[in-house]
């Protein structure tokens, strides 16, 4: 008998979910603590990544950066996209 093994979508797909729940936990968030304030500890939130680089080559300018703004409830969407991903 042949074994099954569980395949899953492709990994873009899997990047689109984290980004959306990454997003909407945001807004969520955000939601969450304009009718609760007292959960504000929840709220803060820790920037990482890379600032905006700018190289300005007076024919074109380039710019680079990457800024991930991480809180809770971020975290949390992060989370429930990664269990949906792995229901699929």
């Amino acid at each position: 008998m042949a074994s099954r093994t569980r395949t899953y979508p492709g990994w873009q797909l899997l990047l689109l979910l984290l980004a959306l729940g990454g997003i909407i936990g945001g807004w969520i968030g955000d939601a969450i603590l304009k009718i609760w304030p007292v959960l504000g500890l929840l709220g803060n939130v820790q920037s990482v990544g890379l600032p905006t680089f700018t190289m300005d080559l007076h024919v074109f300018s380039l710019s680079f950066g990457f800024m991930l703004h991480i809180n809770f409830f971020t975290i949390l969407g992060f989370v429930l996209a990664w269990f949906f991903y792995q229901r699929l």
